[in-house]
């Protein structure tokens, strides 16, 4: 008799609220549902530390669709994690009531060392292509985090800035572009300092959108094709020269491009954040991945 077990997880991001849905059979693992919707949560947020009643009710519509596919699929084990966003507001108690309220689902607001473990967590694949130390980092909608990691342990050294792809014109509109970019320059460069001494560079896992698009586009795709972007290696070179070309690219070119379109605003803010991160860490190349926090939240799930 074949054992079956449902699991279910949520990542209610900065930009994105995602629900995965799979079943384990014995030891193989399918997936049911994917679902993943655009709610801007982190969005005017830098102004007055609060959600609009706008990006709530948009959240709660996602939740909801997302409570009727766990109880449609019979899922009873599931986690609901929330990050920058929820780390950000000054009355996290608000959202988290609303959400249970309205769908019955539980919210745990995660720390961004945890963040950084579970997105490390999810490339658990690529960890045969490193010797020893290791980065990875996240440029996600409200914050970025980057970490050293070691393969033989369960330290980490992460440091985490709350300036990501949504919030990050709405800081330098508040605070300057100046104030802003040595801000970042100061951020990373204390990162620096406390690497082990690596002169070749590191190698890094880039496991955010801004690095996915970039590979995308350095591979000349006319089309954002998953299946050719995932655990692509670049070299540092190589994706910084994508990055300024990008960057020199018009608002309607950025557009017309297939593999950036509506979400040209995002890159720009995201190449702008790791244009910085190139410059002052030492890294030689990067696997690009859209792996995300849902892929390590079922792994831990099931093997519960």
């Amino acid at each position: 008799m074949k054992k079956k077990n449902r699991f279910g997880a949520i990542d209610i991001g900065s930009y994105n609220c995602r629900l995965i849905i799979v079943e384990k059979i014995d030891d193989v693992v399918k997936v049911l549902d994917f679902i993943s919707f655009e709610n801007n949560l982190i969005k005017n947020l830098t102004y007055n530390n609060e959600f609009t009643s706008k990006n709530i009710s948009k959240t709660l519509g996602c939740l909801k669709l997302f409570s009727e596919k766990l109880y449609e699929h019979n899922v009873k084990k599931y986690r609901c994690i929330a990050t920058e966003a929820c780390r950000q507001v000054i009355n996290p108690e608000f959202f988290i009531d609303s959400v249970h309220n309205a769908t019955g689902i539980n919210v745990e607001i995660i720390s961004s060392n945890e963040e950084a473990r579970l997105s490390l967590k999810s490339c658990s694949s690529y960890m045969n292509k490193f010797d020893n130390d290791g980065l990875i980092f996240d440029i996600g909608g409200g914050s970025t985090e980057l970490s050293l990691f070691h393969l033989n342990s369960q330290k980490m050294l992460t440091r985490s800035i709350s300036y990501g792809v949504i919030n990050l014109s709405e800081k330098i509109e508040i605070f300057g572009l100046e104030n802003v970019n040595t801000k970042l320059n100061i951020h990373f460069s204390q990162f620096k300092k406390n690497l082990p001494e690596n002169k070749d560079g590191f190698l890094a896992i880039g496991s955010c959108s801004t690095v996915t698009t970039l590979c995308a586009i350095f591979q000349n795709l006319n089309v954002f094709d998953l299946n050719k972007i995932e655990g692509f290696e670049m070299s540092s070179d190589d994706l910084i020269k994508t990055l300024q070309y990008v960057r020199k690219l018009t608002v309607s070119q950025k557009k017309k491009n297939p593999c950036i379109g509506r979400r040209h605003a995002l890159i720009t803010n995201g190449i702008e954040i790791l244009d910085v991160l190139l410059n002052k860490v030492p890294i030689k190349r990067i696997i690009a991945t859209q792996k995300g926090l849902k892929d390590a939240l079922i792994n831990e799930i099931s093997l519960k």
